[in-house]
């Protein structure tokens, strides 16, 4: 009973596109040609994997689980020829890296300009959107790493390996000229007055955030203005009375500049703590390896002392 790399390659290219035809032109084989793979496969496995009624190709119960392995053989087999492709010629390959909003607004510059810079010719991809998502795509190993919200990370499976890279402190920030920057102290009241920009907040904090403040606090409630770009959100700020809620390191050049201002409001203890999160079971990457530390050096500047 075998099945090889190239047929389950035509095998994971027919469930993406659901149909043979576009498939097979995917493929660069004819038709027939990629019809017979399938068969062929489905043949070695001794099972059917698509049903084939009219127009319609959808997969089989057994199809769908054979898909998820399928999905990882043939995942590791890119990553094991990357390796040896590095190993070989020095060519870096390809990375992709998962960002949640606050790293992407700190990294994604930093990452594009090393991946420019490098000398093996490495590729990379950066990765924006739905934490499910994000996490769905690495075990999936279509990405090969994230750098996300710590809080927002499944740590109840042993699939993936989370490690706190660091914990940043978050506040409120607001023009220089708002009114709220004439007060000594500011309490929630004060704040819900305005718009509050911000991205999406973890479960977790946001309870932490009723907890301290009140149901008033909750997310779902207290923010007005949500958006995953971090600059757009400060750029609004910076031109409005609109404030924002996030980490104090995604602003910090327009804080250093004046052009926005930390309001006297109590964030202690609500600190944003970011994680690296890879696969448990994983091939060596060296250059992956490097991209670890540019994030660990890059991020560096930004974290609370311990």
């Amino acid at each position: 009973m075998n099945a090889s790399i190239a047929q389950l390659r035509n095998f994971l290219a027919l469930a993406d596109s659901g149909s043979f035809t576009r498939a097979a032109d995917q493929n660069r084989r004819s038709q027939a040609a990629f019809s017979r793979s399938i068969a062929v496969l489905e043949s070695n496995l001794r099972v059917t994997l698509v049903d084939r009624v009219g127009h319609r190709n959808a997969l089989t119960p057994i199809g769908r689980t054979v898909l998820a392995h399928a999905r990882q053989v043939v995942a590791q087999t890119d990553e094991l020829l990357q390796v040896v492709q590095h190993h070989a010629s020095g060519n870096a390959g390809h990375v992709r890296i998962g960002l949640s909003p606050t790293p992407n607004a700190l990294l994604t510059r930093p990452l594009l300009r090393f991946a420019a810079q490098h000398a093996g010719g490495m590729r990379i991809t950066v990765s924006l959107g739905p934490m499910e998502q994000q996490v769905s795509a690495l075990r999936e190993r279509r990405l090969d790493a994230l750098v996300v919200d710590l809080r927002s990370v499944p740590h109840a499976s042993g699939d993936l390996q989370v490690e706190k890279v660091g914990e940043f402190a978050i506040g409120l920030m607001c023009r220089k000229g708002h009114p709220l920057n004439r007060k000594r102290a500011v309490n929630l009241e004060d704040v819900l007055q305005y718009p509050i920009a911000s991205t999406e907040v973890s479960d977790s904090l946001g309870h932490k955030l009723v907890d301290r403040f009140g149901p008033q606090a909750h997310p779902a409630s207290f923010v007005s203005l949500r958006c995953e770009d971090v600059a757009s959100l400060l750029e609004v700020v910076s031109q409005s009375d609109a404030v924002y809620a996030g980490m104090l390191a995604s602003a910090q050049q327009l804080l250093a500049c004046d052009a926005l201002v930390q309001l006297p409001f109590p964030t202690q203890g609500l600190e944003s703590q970011v994680a690296w999160v890879q696969r448990t079971q994983r091939a060596p990457n060296p250059v992956l390896d490097e991209v670890y530390a540019l994030v660990l050096a890059e991020l560096a500047p930004y974290k609370n002392p311990i």
